[in-house]
């Protein structure tokens, strides 16, 4: 309780305010703090007492004064009713009587804001691991896990929850104190739990904040074992789309926009993806497979709108014609069918997210 870092700090602010000398006795009686670095690690006989008795005791100029010790007032550090150590204030005691017991009650604030401050760290530290064994799906029993948040004062954290994929990329745009909303952030990866998913305060505390950020979730978990599972989806989401979404818009992309994309996550969480990866084998070795397969991505997201492929593709809506007609061609699918180009998105996806795996990006 009572450190050598804390005793120093007690000794450094209650010399600059007092003109005496001050030690800082441990709870075996030893000098651990001093303005007269001489004393250090010598044991007090008078502080022993003080500990045994609770109560302060005076050393008088005029006596005797115990070996290792000066005139002066000793005074117990009491915290939770304990003595955990002594405070000596070196002097005439008649001249630092008025204000010993300031001093006393100021090492004994000091004791009380450390221990606060270290409690505070290590709910800090529970709560990190509790958000952690979430993200990576290590709960095993619900009921205990519960009984964990209630006493770290996670209670709040509560099901059924939306777990929330945030792009680092735009963390500067991203508010600092976050109210309700609980923070999980390693290795680069930042996520956001969000309670009460059907009213989207997430979205709402966003679009409050006018933060510029891109954003996925997963589904909404109904048990704390589904929450990694949520995430892995939110993640998959979020490293297909990342790159696709302009840095001026704001985007917030739910589960339910993304469901297609969860589903191909699973698939090729599986290995059962061969068929799919197969059927861009043609379309992979032409030296234009990077903006075929952005026109099968464009051509899926925009509704078949030539137009809007060819804005944002940059380039002419002929342009994309001719890159649908090669894809056709290469493939044997025609994007312009419906399930057709359902297929060949899925095969994009798959082929995307097997990089993305590649890169350690996924679990």
């Amino acid at each position: 309780m009572l450190t050598h870092e804390l005793a120093n700090e007690i000794v450094t602010r209650t010399m600059d305010i007092v003109p005496s000398n001050v030690n800082i006795m441990n709870a075996e009686g030893a000098v651990i703090a001093s303005g007269e670095k001489k004393r250090l690690f010598n044991i007090h006989s008078i502080a022993v007492d003080v500990l045994r008795t609770g109560k302060s005791i005076s050393i008088n100029p005029t006596g005797d004064c115990p070996s290792g010790t000066k005139p002066g007032i000793n005074l117990p550090i009491r915290f939770q009713g304990k003595s955990v150590g002594v405070i000596g204030i070196t002097g005439n005691p008649v001249e630092v009587a008025p204000y010993a017991e300031l001093v006393q009650m100021a090492a004994e604030l000091l004791v009380n804001q450390a221990y606060l401050s270290e409690q505070l760290r290590q709910n800090e530290r529970i709560a990190y691991q509790l958000l952690r064994a979430l993200v990576v799906g290590e709960v095993e029993n619900e009921r205990a896990f519960t009984e964990r948040l209630q006493a770290t004062g996670l209670d709040s954290l509560f099901l059924p929850l939306r777990a929330w994929a945030l792009s680092k990329a735009h963390e500067q745009t991203f508010p600092k104190e976050l109210g309700h909303f609980f923070q999980y952030e390693e290795r680069g990866e930042l996520f956001f739990f969000e309670t009460r998913p059907e009213e989207k305060r997430f979205e709402s505390f966003l679009q409050k904040n006018n933060c510029l950020l891109i954003a996925t979730s997963g589904p909404v978990a109904h048990s704390f074992g589904t929450v990694a599972s949520s995430c892995n989806i939110a993640r998959a989401a979020l490293s297909l789309y990342e790159e696709d979404v302009p840095t001026t818009e704001k985007r917030l992309l739910y589960f339910e926009e993304t469901m297609l994309e969860g589903l191909a996550f699973e698939w090729q969480q599986s290995g059962t993806i061969q068929p799919f990866l197969a059927l861009l084998s043609p379309l992979l070795a032409s030296n234009q497979s990077a903006e075929l397969m952005e026109t099968i991505k464009q051509y899926f997201i925009h509704n078949g709108d030539i137009k809007k492929i060819a804005n944002h593709q940059f380039v002419h809506s002929n342009t994309v014609h001719h890159r649908l007609n090669k894809i056709k061609a290469l493939t044997g699918k025609n994007p312009k069918v419906i399930r057709e180009l359902t297929d060949l998105f899925i095969a994009c996806l798959l082929y995307q997210l097997n990089g993305i795996q590649a890169q350690g990006k996924l679990l």
